[in-house]
Parts: structure tokens; C-alpha cells; sequence
């Protein structure tokens, strides 16, 4: 008889292949993975709460981009969500509806002006936009503190690049706004358009309330649970108080297991009694 040990032979670690980001396919699965990132505190500046980072989330799914592009890359400037500028340049490369786009500045001194130029497959003509040192004075940015005087020329091409984006590449961005669009111009709500308040509708009123049940489920009564437990006066009786809750059904598996953790919890010192 061999005293050989025989070891299994293990599987081994898989490595290499392509990662699929988690996509929710419900309001509620997308409420619960954005409570989980606030929660985490990973939530960026303004999407401080789940609901927020939820709108945010569902916005950027459908122009195309994973949840958490979704959350990196949509900013909300004046309650009006709007898209980074490399996120709306990554969008349209990747749309297959982009031959080719460049950027420049052309110019010196106060006589600089951003030069964006894109061409959309199966279009004639170029897209030119630009935007000048004269435009950003005549819009009080040129000088302001913040990007607008530590990054001069990348904002003269961003706004360019707002421009030519939204005009020839609309439906890729969904009618999103670039965020640096209204960079230095946050505190001037009349220049940004803003939607009118939608009229009651059925459909609206459903949205929110499918909201409230995801944030508030009416859950199970633990405290008059509790209470029960508490005025049985053997072991016994308590654990005929439990079988009859979980008998009527209708408790999830996280309620069935707080139950029976407060079942022990109660009853714990009459165990103890009885070892006694």
C-alpha cells in the first residue's frame, strides 16, 4: 500500500480574453448599480445620489456608451446633461460615420481662432467650424479664471469642436451638448437652452413611481416581528413564531436570513439557561 499522496490536478487560471462591461436591462437593476457606486463614494462631483447617477447612467447607454463611461464622461451643467468633449470625440470615431477629423490653431496673439474640421462618410462637403479670440471676448470667457486662461488654444479648439460635432454628427450624440461649451459660462442659465417642464403624463407619473418602489420597498415588519419574538417565554414558542412567518411566504431570501438572525439574538439567553 502506497503512502503517496495523490494531488488532483487544478484548473488552470484563465487569462487573455475580451471583458464585457455590466450592462443593467432594468430601471431597477440600473438604480441598484448606481446606489452601489454612490455608495462607494465613486460617484463624480454632481452625481451625488442614486437617482442622479441612475438619469445619468440610462443617458449615456443610449448614445452608446457602458455605465460607467456613462458616469465619467456625462457631466450636468445647469441641470442639463451634456457630454466631455474626448467622450463625444470617442463616439463619433467609433460610429463608423467619421472619415477623418482634425483640429488646429490658426493665428497668433489676440488673432488666434480654433479650427475644427470633420468629414461625414458619404458627404460632399468638409464641416469647418471655428471660434476665435474675438468670440470668447465678445462671450466674457477670454481672461476668466479657469480653463479659459490656464488652456487658451485647447478651449478655442473645444468650442470648435462643440460646433462641428453637434452640426454633422447629431444623431451619434444624441442632441448632447459638449461640456466644455459651457465652461466659464455656468453662472449665465439664459445662454444655455433649457427644456420646458413636460406636462403631467401617465407615462411620467409611472417613472416615478416605479422610482419611489425601488428606493422604498414596503420590506417586511422586522419591529412587530420582533415584538412577537420577545413575548414568547420558551424557545419553543419562539421558534413557532418564525416557521409561522416563513410559512405564510412571500419573504425574500435577505429577509428570511435577518429573521432567523433575530430569532437567535432573542433567544440566545435562554439557550444559555438551559446549558446551565
Amino acid at each position: 500500500m502506497s503512502n503517496v499522496a495523490t494531488i488532483e490536478p487544478r484548473p488552470q487560471l484563465a487569462v487573455g480574453g475580451k471583458l464585457s462591461p455590466i450592462i443593467p436591462q432594468t430601471m431597477d437593476e440600473a438604480y441598484r448599480l448606481a446606489k452601489a457606486v454612490c455608495m462607494a463614494g465613486m460617484a463624480p462631483r454632481g452625481m451625488d445620489t442614486p437617482e442622479k447617477a441612475m438619469i445619468a447612467i440610462m443617458r449615456g447607454m443610449e448614445v452608446g456608451l457602458t455605465p460607467f463611461q456613462a458616469l465619467d464622461k456625462i457631466a450636468v451643467v445647469n441641470g442639463r446633461p451634456t457630454i466631455w468633449g474626448d467622450g463625444a470625440m470617442a463616439l463619433v470615431r467609433a460610429s463608423g460615420l467619421c472619415e477623418w477629423i482634425t483640429e488646429e490653431i490658426e493665428g497668433t496673439g489676440d488673432a488666434r481662432v480654433g479650427v475644427c474640421e470633420a468629414k461625414r462618410r458619404g458627404d460632399a462637403k468638409t464641416i469647418r467650424r471655428t471660434f476665435s479670440v474675438g468670440d470668447a471676448k465678445k462671450a466674457g470667457l477670454w481672461g476668466k479664471q479657469g480653463p479659459w486662461s490656464q488652456y487658451e488654444e485647447r478651449m478655442l479648439r473645444m468650442r470648435a469642436r462643440a460646433f462641428a460635432l453637434r452640426d454633422g454628427f447629431a444623431d451619434v450624440l444624441g442632441g448632447l451638448y459638449l461640456k466644455e461649451e459651457f465652461d466659464g459660462i455656468e453662472g449665465k442659465a439664459a445662454t444655455i437652452p433649457t427644456p420646458p417642464t413636460p406636462p403631467p403624463s401617465p407615462v411620467r407619473a409611472q417613472l416615478q413611481a416605479s422610482v419611489a418602489l425601488i428606493e422604498k420597498p414596503a420590506g417586511f415588519d422586522f419591529d412587530e416581528y420582533r415584538k412577537d419574538l420577545q413575548a414568547c417565554e420558551k424557545v419553543e414558542e419562539m421558534n413557532a413564531v418564525f416557521d409561522n412567518v416563513v410559512d405564510k411566504g412571500g419573504l425574500s431570501e435577505e429577509e428570511t436570513e435577518e429573521c432567523q438572525r433575530i430569532l437567535s439574538e432573542i433567544a440566545a439567553p435562554l439557550w444559555k439557561g438551559d446549558n446551565e
